[in-house]
């Protein structure tokens, strides 16, 4: 079975991308929600991250169970490269953990695997073929102040963290241009007919 890792900027598009494979009966495993996942509900990760960040971390909901404070550990780890690295020191272990178990049940010609840091957290090295989706810087930080209610120097901050797209398109088998949205589908349709050759 061959793994085909999807990944791209922040608001690249990725997700309109990852949709599309699942239109066509192809399983999507979604790095970003097993990691806050993860983040909530794993007991390594909970101990781990409190250890890293103190209490202010969780709280607990009306059932006693912890829930992650996300935007408040963002607001710490994406102005602190050394605390975001520590952060996805104990959380990449384990995605990648749950990503080998979820792969386990698996039976298709073909999965992807949706990352944003792909190549920042060395996940590539998993897959067999890497496709990147690029957007204009522009496009993409209005996409992330529409969708997270983010500043434009929250945003720019997330992106100082990841590749740049140069980096990533060097080192990308298929690109797909997320300019007219109304072509992914027949870009995702063109890929799956190069997977299944």
């Amino acid at each position: 079975m061959k793994i085909v890792g999807l990944t791209g900027g922040i608001g690249s598009g990725k997700s309109t991308v990852a949709r599309s494979f699942q239109k066509l009966g192809v399983p999507v495993y979604i790095a970003d929600d097993a990691s806050k996942r993860i983040l909530s509900q794993h007991p390594k990760a909970i101990v781990q991250v409190t250890s890293l960040l103190g209490e202010a971390a969780y709280s607990k909901d009306q059932d006693n169970q912890y829930v992650a404070n996300k935007k408040w550990i963002a607001s710490q780890v994406f102005s602190d490269k050394t605390l975001l690295e520590q952060l996805n020191n104990i959380l990449h272990p384990l995605v990648r953990q749950d990503f080998q178990e979820w792969l386990s049940k698996q039976n298709t010609e073909y999965i992807v695997y949706e990352a944003a840091i792909l190549f920042e957290s060395g996940g590539d090295a998993l897959c067999d073929e890497v496709i990147v989706v690029w957007s204009k810087e522009e496009d993409r930080i209005a996409r992330v102040m529409k969708r997270d209610g983010s500043t434009l120097g929250d945003v720019r901050q997330r992106l100082q963290n990841q590749w740049s797209d140069q980096q990533r398109l060097e080192k990308a088998d298929f690109i797909v241009i997320n300019e007219e949205i109304q072509l992914i589908d027949q870009f995702v349709k063109n890929i799956q007919d190069i997977m299944l050759k």
